[in-house]
């Protein structure tokens, strides 16, 4: 129970000070330090743990893949790629609305950390002049930017779940779809309220060309896209390499490449990075959230109950899928089923700790987003809440099914 009440102080002192408008750069490494003072955490414990989440090989993947995701992102913005991926997709189909939702979905195909920084550009592109608020615009980049995640086997978290619980990767799609159906269709009613039809003119040289034209813009992205799922090439590698392609056809010079990679990178986006791996880092080594997990685990609650509870507060802690994943499922591992663990009971862990991840206020897409779109966190946060609990909502058919 001190472990509970520990953390949730953390957690609100944080969610107060992004409320009071204190950049995430400086306020997850405020966290960390709160943190440890409240476990009493020694000195150099402290500064070990902040070395290992700076250096640690996970870390410097998730940062240099956030590197590239800025850097692409910028050139496609500069050479007007994004602008006529935006245009020929927007001819190409009949409703704006669509666009907004469909550019977020693609880039959510690739596991990037920080994803979202890529697909905000176009979302705003695809909103034109019409009249929406920024806070819907980062609602829809966010909430259509994670729809994979729930089945697709390139996400470390599919992958981790799979492993830890024994099931296959197949079974955890079929388990998990109701949920990424669930995100679609929920997305449509709230995401899009108030805003009405937005028809796009027909294409003078008609749908089908302009659809071509889209694949050729996005056609960088398609190939970082190929080289994960065909050649199960490291995201990072995949999105050098489209970098480079892009770098040669449209013949950078190595002064323009040196311009490209002083305009796109964000330091501020690399401090956030570091400062949320070094809070998830004190995180595990204060063994806060094993001291949450155990405290539930002997309460002597419903197990559907504790299968939603662990996962969700990991969630919400860590804002990442490999973090609730890891910490929580060896330890729920018992309560899902003798012998081969229940798909139902799985998805129903899986579904509740990924809605504390959409929730968490150190989750780096969120955070991101709402930068991008200069977005009310706390106002975000209230078109969140409703359509997240309906998603998790959807666990009763796999529960029904299995």
């Amino acid at each position: 129970m001190a472990d509970l009440l520990k953390t949730s102080l953390v957690l609100i002192v944080i969610v107060i000070l992004l409320r009071r408008k204190v950049s995430m750069a400086a306020v997850m490494p405020i966290g960390a330090v709160l943190l440890g003072i409240i476990y009493l955490t020694p000195p150099m414990a402290f500064l070990k743990a902040t070395i290992s989440a700076v250096f640690a090989p996970k870390s410097l993947e998730m940062t240099l893949t956030l590197v590239l995701t800025m850097v692409m992102e910028h050139i496609l913005r500069t050479t007007g790629m994004l602008r006529r991926m935006v245009s020929s997709l927007s001819a190409a189909l009949p409703d704006r609305r669509v666009v907004m939702a469909a550019m977020p979905a693609m880039i959510g195909l690739l596991p990037s950390p920080g994803g979202a920084v890529f697909s905000a550009p176009m979302v705003n592109e695809a909103a034109g002049g019409f009249s929406i608020l920024a806070e819907q615009k980062a609602m829809i980049n966010y909430w259509y930017r994670h729809i994979w995640e729930y089945v697709s086997p390139l996400y470390p978290g599919i992958i981790l779940a799979a492993g830890i619980t024994g099931l296959s990767t197949q079974a955890l799609f079929i388990a998990n779809l109701p949920f990424a159906l669930s995100v679609v269709a929920w997305g449509a009613l709230f995401c899009f309220r108030g805003i009405g039809r937005q028809q796009t003119p027909p294409a003078p040289t008609g749908r089908w060309r302009e659809f071509a034209i889209f694949l050729a813009m996005v056609s960088p992205i398609l190939l970082a896209l190929l080289l994960v799922v065909l050649f199960r090439v490291n995201p990072a590698l995949s999105l050098g390499g489209a970098v480079m392609a892009l770098y040669l056809v449209h013949r950078y010079t190595p002064g323009m490449i040196m311009t490209n990679l002083r305009e796109s990178v964000s330091g501020k986006a690399l401090f956030l990075v570091i400062g949320i791996m070094i809070f998830q880092e004190v995180l595990r080594v204060t063994g806060a959230l094993d001291g949450i997990s155990a405290f539930f685990a002997t309460s002597g609650l419903p197990i559907a109950l504790i299968l939603v509870l662990i996962p969700f507060i990991a969630g919400v802690m860590t804002g990442l899928t490999v973090g609730y994943v890891g910490i929580t499922f060896p330890l729920l591992l018992p309560l899902m089923g003798d012998g081969t663990p229940s798909p139902g009971l799985v998805a129903l862990a899986f579904g509740a700790g990924f809605g504390g991840v959409m929730l968490s206020p150190v989750h780096l897409c969120y955070v991101l987003t709402c930068e991008y779109f200069e977005a009310d966190i706390a106002k975000v946060y209230h078109r969140l809440f409703v359509p997240s609990a309906l998603v998790l909502g959807s666990a009763v058919i796999p529960l029904y099914v299995y």
